[in-house]
């Protein structure tokens, strides 16, 4: 018998006789006068014939594929020069979907609360509600990884959400279903035995960012007076002890410059000390809980500013420097029994940061603060003058005299995290502290815009977590935010006004 994808030697000659076969080629496409009838005749000849080898079946050996099919069956060599070091790339996509549902007592926030301007008391944002849905929250993420070389190890990482930038002219709608992708993360990095070396964009080496110092809040990150900042940065790291009982980690990084026009990039330096046989539970965010050692970081930052003179038409720029200090602690106050089991683990994260001009490595916060109104010596020039800065608002401003000055920081945030003895520490509690202030805000703002700054900020929440599963999370919260503006209405006497907003929050998540 035949195969049904095979044909006999007879049928396969007849078929190699058709046009464009062996045969029918030396029989007569080509009518020159110098062809041989016995040339073509064995031209044709050795076509049919190995036309009939290539398949052909032995009839004698049943079941033993032939030469074709021994062919066709055996794996075929590589290319010259080729490698299988594709076949050794690793990838992940993680992520995770989220929806999250808020109600706020006044109509000063959008979803996010962070550090942004309360409404006034009295106003009517300060004195309606708001409430709100979104998933924009929601991230996907790909890690990759190299095949090592040697002893160098390499991967990177690529990670989005949907709080990026909208249209001015998008309507509520379509801010809220048809959000716009941010890029988080996205950035390669190399583990070497001598250092390793991040380079892209990265949480801010300033606060140790993304190294476990979060808060465990359901609030969107950076909670109010938390450093909490990306900025594609080039790294360079040691680690010492590696998994023996203190790690060390020493880290050095040339960040995107606060300003581009101060042509210096911004300088970052921290020491980070882990301590590996004291370990507790901890979740960032309204992430899955993990359990990590015992950790203390110091960090710093130093930047320059060369912002265009508080002229109509600027002739030089003046500069001034900015800085700031920050100590992290993760301290677990009951350690972890492990990663499955968190039952009765009780943990505190704190961060003390102090600083001038850096108001942009906390979230969203100017504290209200804009450039003063060029003079107008006339009051009546038709424009008026105006003046363009080339810097972000909030950072830095221009004082009475002209001069060029930063806006000073400082804020404390603790927070405590609760495993319940209950299912294995999948229902946890969480609570977060938190103060920020400005002390020389007043005296860099105009007295008749006092009003629109706030010199204070406090913020506490409460929240409770539950593991559904290892995969679905669901959390509830209330956060209170205060803040007390820089005027004194109608007399100097009286006190300073003060904003306030309280926040009902309910999300839900699905990691994958």
């Amino acid at each position: 018998m035949t195969p049904n994808n095979m044909k006999s030697p007879r049928f396969s000659s007849r078929v190699s006789a058709g046009r464009g076969s062996p045969l029918a080629l030396a029989r007569g496409n080509s009518k020159g006068p110098s062809q041989s009838p016995l040339l073509g005749t064995l031209i044709g000849a050795a076509g049919l014939f190995v036309v009939g080898q290539a398949h052909a079946q032995s009839p004698d050996v049943s079941g033993v594929p032939s030469a074709g099919e021994q062919a066709a069956s055996a794996p075929l060599p590589p290319p010259p020069g080729s490698s299988d070091a594709g076949a050794k790339w690793q990838t992940s996509l993680y992520g995770f979907a989220e929806l999250d549902g808020m109600h706020d007592t006044s109509q000063a926030y959008g979803p996010a609360s962070n550090n942004a301007m309360l409404a006034r008391p009295g106003s009517y944002a300060g004195a309606h509600g708001r409430t709100q849905f979104t998933v924009a929250n929601s991230q996907v993420g790909l890690r990759l990884a190299a095949p090592d070389f040697g002893r160098i190890k390499t991967s990177g990482r690529a990670e989005v959400d949907f709080f990026g930038v909208q249209p001015t002219d998008a309507t509520e709608q379509t801010t809220v279903t048809t959000p716009s992708i941010r890029m988080r993360l996205f950035y390669l990095k190399v583990k070497t035995p001598i250092v390793d070396v991040l380079v892209g964009q990265y949480h801010e080496l300033f606060g140790w960012g993304g190294e476990g110092f979060y808060q465990n809040s359901l609030a969107f990150l950076g909670v109010a007076g938390e450093i909490y900042h990306r900025n594609p940065q080039i790294r360079v790291s040691k680690t010492i002890g590696g998994d023996s009982a203190v790690k060390v980690e020493l880290a050095v990084a040339a960040v995107r410059p606060v300003q581009r026009d101060s042509e210096m990039p911004d300088v970052q330096a921290g020491i980070k000390v882990a301590v590996n046989a004291w370990k507790g539970a901890t979740a960032q965010g309204f992430g899955q809980p993990t359990v990590m050692p015992l950790a203390i970081g110091v960090s710093g930052v130093g930047r320059r500013f060369a912002v265009a003179e508080f002229l109509t038409v600027p002739g030089d720029a003046k500069i001034a420097y900015g800085w700031g200090a920050a100590a992290n602690a993760f301290l677990p106050l009951l350690p972890a029994r492990s990663e499955a089991d968190r039952s009765n683990a009780l943990s505190l994260t704190a961060e003390a940061s102090m600083g001038t001009g850096i108001s942009d490595l906390y979230t969203g916060l100017t504290g209200g603060v804009l450039f003063p109104l060029l003079p107008d010596p006339s009051g009546n020039m038709v424009p008026p003058p105006v003046y363009r800065p080339n810097i972000d608002t909030g950072i830095v401003t221009y004082d009475a005299n002209g001069n060029l000055k930063s806006l000073d920081w400082r804020s404390l945030v603790l927070g405590l995290q609760y495993y319940l003895p209950v299912a294995g520490g999948r229902i946890w509690v969480s609570a977060t502290a938190s103060r920020i202030e400005s002390a020389n805000i007043l005296r860099l703002t105009p007295e008749a815009s006092r009003g629109g700054v706030f010199i204070s900020q406090d913020y506490v929440d409460g929240n409770l977590f539950a593991a559904v599963t290892p995969e679905v999370q669901v959390g509830l919260s209330f956060q209170m935010t205060r803040q007390t503006f820089g005027d004194h209405p109608f007399s100097p006497t009286n006190p300073h006004p003060v904003g306030r907003n309280q926040r009902g929050e309910l999300g839900f998540r699905l990691f994958f």
